[in-house]
């Protein structure tokens, strides 16, 4: 289970990275546009494999999802 939540953790620093890649080749030189555009294609990537993750660990029971106000 904690091997679980750190992957979670990791896959969430790799996106941050990803992103803030986007935001210094953004900043850094318009001409960069591609390497903007597979950086945020990454994040995209790593954020529905994520989200998957999470799905697949609450439905299996390797994390337990609470309700808002139970």
């Amino acid at each position: 289970m904690l091997l679980f939540k750190l992957i979670i953790v990791l896959l969430l620093i790799f996106i941050m990275v990803s992103l803030f890649t986007a935001l210094f080749y953004m900043v850094k030189s318009p001409d960069n546009a591609a390497t903007v555009v597979k950086s945020l294609t990454i994040r995209i990537g790593l954020s529905l494999f994520l989200l998957v993750l999470i799905l697949i660990g609450a439905h299996f029971g390797v994390i337990e999802p609470h309700g808002f106000g139970e």
